[in-house]
């Protein structure tokens, strides 16, 4: 059997049509509105006997934080027509109320809701080509940014066991693949995280630093490496792994201010390169398997 994910309409067949059909969508496109404000509404529904209410403490509680205006529709007690206008009314403001704020709202609900349908969201997601699926942000469920399901995956296991680095690594994740996308931030705990995992490891005595510190060190002290039992001469493991460094350390070029010719905050393509490399280089020190073999320098000199 063919998954939803797998078939596509009749007609699309060349490589320009499935590529088409296939690009992931931001936002809330015409084609997901319906669907997505049913589950709005759904979510932001409870029960009261018997009897469908506004969720009249979430829904006020969302908007505040959010910032939608929204109305008193609070109603005392139960009653059929009473419960179905209140939803009524409730969702027509919301609606108008909170262009732009579809995805947020969604966010919030998935945090903040204790009986959240998440499987039916990220259906709704997968079903309409959404750049988005609801993951986990802090802790809780939350809407992310859809990443290959293998570089999640590894990436996920790299977080989970390396303690400080890995903690900064997910706040990183979150900044760069969240709802809010704050690039700037991302490459900034990157870097943080990278520090973290290798500092102990090549400057274990000194507590002030940098990774512009360590970068030094491993270039003056040699000797450090991959475990690569075949190397290429061009591009030895030293240098891809001091390089790999460098590129993360130097890339950062808003953390200092005062320079007219630098070119400005980092793009969202620049963080996703520094967190991809900080993700990989937290994972190989964690492993244990960046090394400096001693003698090697000493040969180096010779």
């Amino acid at each position: 059997m063919i998954s939803e994910e797998q078939w596509r309409p009749l007609g699309v067949e060349s490589e320009d049509q499935i590529a088409e059909y296939d690009a992931l969508h931001d936002d809330v496109p015409p084609w997901m509105e319906y669907a997505f404000w049913a589950w709005v509404r759904s979510e932001l529904t409870e029960v009261r006997g018997s009897i469908k209410h506004l969720n009249e403490g979430l829904v006020e509680s969302m908007c505040q934080t959010l910032k939608i205006p929204f109305y008193n529709f609070r109603y005392p007690g139960a009653s059929i027509v009473g419960g179905a206008e209140q939803l009524k009314k409730a969702m027509h403001v919301l609606r108008e109320n909170g262009v732009g704020r579809e995805l947020q709202i969604a966010d919030y609900i998935l945090a903040h809701s204790p009986t959240t349908q998440t499987n039916e969201l990220d259906e709704l997601f997968v079903r309409s080509k959404s750049i988005w699926t609801v993951g986990e942000r802090s802790g809780k469920p939350g809407l992310t940014r859809r990443v290959p399901s293998g570089v999640q995956f590894g990436a996920d296991a790299v977080m989970a066991r390396s303690g400080r680095a890995g903690v900064r690594l997910a706040k990183a994740w979150e900044n760069l693949y969240g709802i809010q996308p704050n690039a700037s931030e991302a490459y900034r705990l990157a870097i943080l995280a990278v520090e973290d995992i290798s500092v102990p490891v090549v400057s274990p005595s000194n507590a002030r630093a940098t990774l512009g510190t360590v970068i030094k060190q491993m270039k003056d002290q040699g000797g450090w490496s991959l475990p690569m039992s075949r190397e290429d001469s061009q591009t030895p493991s030293p240098s891809v792994l001091i390089g790999m460094i460098r590129m993360l350390w130097n890339g950062q070029h808003d953390r200092h201010g005062g320079q007219p010719s630098a070119p400005g905050k980092v793009s969202e393509e620049e963080a996703i390169v520094a967190v991809g490399l900080a993700t990989t280089l937290v994972h190989w020190f964690d492993a244990g398997i960046i090394s400096r073999d001693e003698g090697k320098k000493l040969t180096d000199e010779i």
